[in-house]
């Protein structure tokens, strides 16, 4: 949930926010913390006191946006919060209205009620809560959006969440509840940018021709994934920051191995950071990647991460991902674990 920190809402006029709390549990000296930010710029903070359980936030923002709210039970600087108490937090929207925080124990588990955009936040919050670990998310997930298409927590929290970056969700599923939120959500800054994230997706399905593309290897020579046609390839989207794509590479070296004498092969793509090319050389190095790698340098020698050519026209949003291609060249599957690769390649090749 603090990813959604980093997501305003859609783009409105300056908004005047009052927030009002009383938590029962809450007393002096106990501080409350308030923090925002804005995409791409520092993060906002103001803080309060408490007095008889009951404390206030009020000034302006120019967006709606979503914050958090930290209670410090023992009133420490918060530079030290996280190293000396547990932390009680609540996300909240600053937005036009008046939001009443009313609690007994903490204010995690308090009600938010007085602001139609917090009322909804806080019903669905209370579903994350109750079904954390549950199957069931994605289904819920979908059910919250269709009882609630007018409400921003639709797409700022349950459709995001439903999709997490919708890389591996069905688009014929997410699509229909996409469009099934009011003008003003799909044709916002953030709604935009998911749109054309659904139709990139949909150039990447299976059965679709995989978009053709050249980027450099370690040694600066471009390589095309045209130039692999003919053999079954997997595009491995990967980084050496990325903790998972590392747990996964010795099954993946055990499966090269197995079949690379078997008209298949695997280009990995490196999404590393800036300044990234040697710790991108020194993972190939490490876990024994002897296929061929590539990634998108600049002028600098940094890497390019999200804005990789390959990244951008695959729809890529997240790492691990991965698209199977066939020797015509188009995708028969993507996102294989490890051992749904090895199954696939299995009945492919006719080792199972």
């Amino acid at each position: 949930m603090l990813l959604l920190l980093i997501i305003p809402v859609c783009a409105l006029a300056q908004k005047q926010f009052l927030i009002k709390g009383r938590v029962n549990n809450i007393q002096t000296p106990a501080k409350i913390f308030l923090s925002y930010r804005y995409a791409g710029e520092r993060s906002h903070w103001d803080s309060t006191v408490v007095k008889n359980g009951e404390f206030e936030f009020r000034g302006n923002v120019r967006d709606t946006v979503l914050a958090t709210i930290y209670v410090d039970y023992v009133g420490i600087n918060f530079d030290d919060i996280w190293k000396k108490n547990d932390i009680d937090t609540k996300n909240i929207y600053l937005a036009n209205d008046t939001t009443n925080i009313i609690g007994t124990d903490s204010i995690y588990k308090a009600k938010l009620v007085g602001n139609k955009l917090n009322e909804d936040n806080y019903r669905f919050s209370e579903l994350v809560r109750a079904r954390f670990a549950s199957p069931e998310r994605k289904k819920e997930d979908a059910e919250f959006i269709r009882e609630n298409p007018d409400s921003y927590i639709s797409y700022h929290q349950a459709l995001i969440e439903l999709t997490a970056g919708i890389n591996n969700s069905n688009i014929d599923d997410v699509e229909p509840l996409f469009k099934s939120l009011p003008e003003n959500i799909r044709t916002s800054k953030e709604g935009i940018k998911y749109d054309v994230a659904i139709n990139v997706l949909r150039t990447v399905i299976n059965g679709s021709v995989a978009p053709d593309f050249a980027i450099p290897d370690t040694n600066g020579n471009l390589i095309k994934l045209s130039s692999f046609k003919g053999k079954y390839v997997l595009l491995d989207f990967w980084a050496s920051w990325c903790a998972p794509c590392r747990q996964a590479n010795p099954d993946m070296v055990n499966i090269y191995k197995h079949y690379k004498n078997k008209n298949f092969t695997i280009l990995g793509i490196s999404l590393d950071g800036a300044k990234g090319k040697a710790a991108w050389i020194a993972a190939i190095h490490k876990d024994g990647l002897t296929w061929p790698q590539v990634s998108d340098l600049t002028p600098g020698a940094d890497l390019k991460i999200w804005d990789s050519e390959a990244a951008r026209v695959y729809g890529i949003q997240s790492i691990p991902q991965n698209f199977l291609i066939c020797p015509d060249g188009k995708i028969i599957a993507k996102n294989l674990d490890e051992d749904g690769l090895e199954k696939k390649l299995g009945e492919i090749f006719g080792t199972m």
